[in-house]
């Protein structure tokens, strides 16, 4: 394992990256839960006494960050700071999240324009907040969209059909979008299909949580189980294990079967702290590494 880890940080050190789509604060305030009101069906919360108030850079700036001890360069493309903002209400003890409140700015992002011969990797991250509606990629690129509570439905893959994509990544529910129809695709054939539904990229990477990710490419199905260790918190999961497929999908393994082993380390990683509080790098994911050989 660390042999194959070291061989992708070996290969990656000197690309030059760029990262376009969505910056989002996610905010953190701890309090206490009080009971419900007596008034009106609601939950009564107060600030907890010494509580913190956590506000961190997620989406395609943790990403950047994620990246940028293990390549030469990393340039960034997004929207200004606070645009996109995610706060929740969490436990102070337990941490679990109580109510979240999303802030969204209605601005006209763009146009851009960008020229993949410039970078090694160029990484589009759209999480549906209209950053990326008016992007001009002239050529190649990876590629993930997000589903969530916002753009339910409606931030699908098939908006970027046409387009070449060098690698594609999603997660379970996503891939449902995509076809209209619930399946595990644990198997080769649900993958396939999937692959050749206007995904139009040449790799496809999707997450399927507790039961790890899945690679295909048009010849090679490879199935990588879930690294278990630590958990506080998936917050994040997703986006890190992204950024290191896109990078994956550029290196050179051995074995095929080898493609998804750092992504889904650093992934597990990711876990072991509160949303995007912390980075991948280097040297945590070696240490990571030590407790699964």
């Amino acid at each position: 394992m660390r042999e194959t880890i070291q061989s992708f940080i070996d290969q990656v050190a000197d690309f030059k990256v760029c990262v376009i789509g969505e910056t989002i604060v996610d905010e953190f305030i701890e309090v206490k839960y009080e009971g419900q009101s007596m008034k009106s069906f609601c939950p009564v919360f107060r600030y907890a006494d010494g509580g913190g108030r956590d506000v961190q850079q997620g989406g395609a700036a943790a990403i950047a960050r994620h990246l940028a001890d293990f390549v030469g360069r990393v340039d960034l493309i997004t929207n200004e700071n606070r645009e996109i903002v995610k706060t929740r209400l969490i436990d102070a003890d337990d941490k679990k999240k109580h109510v979240e409140i999303n802030k969204f700015d209605n601005k006209n992002f763009g146009p851009i324009s960008i020229n993949p011969s410039d970078y090694d990797v160029v990484i589009v991250a759209d999480f549906g907040h209209g950053f990326c509606d008016q992007l001009d990629v002239n050529g190649s690129f990876h590629f993930m969209t997000q589903t969530n509570s916002n753009n339910f439905g409606y931030n699908r893959m098939s908006k970027w059909k046409g387009l070449t994509k060098e690698s594609a990544c999603m997660d379970l529910r996503e891939a449902s979008l995509q076809l209209n129809e619930k399946t595990d695709f644990s198997e080769r054939e649900a993958m396939s299909r999937l692959f050749h539904y206007e995904i139009d990229a040449n790799k496809l990477f999707l997450t399927l949580g507790a039961r790890g990710a899945v690679y295909f490419d048009g010849t090679n199905y490879v199935h990588q189980p879930v690294f278990k260790g630590q958990i506080v918190d998936t917050i994040g999961a997703g986006d890190t294990f992204y950024a290191f497929a896109a990078l994956s999908a550029k290196v050179k393994f051995a074995d095929i079967n080898q493609i998804m082993l750092v992504p889904s380390l650093a992934a597990s990683l990711s876990c072991t702290w509160l949303c995007n509080e912390d980075e991948v790098t280097r040297e945590k994911l070696l240490a990571h590494a030590n407790q699964f050989v």
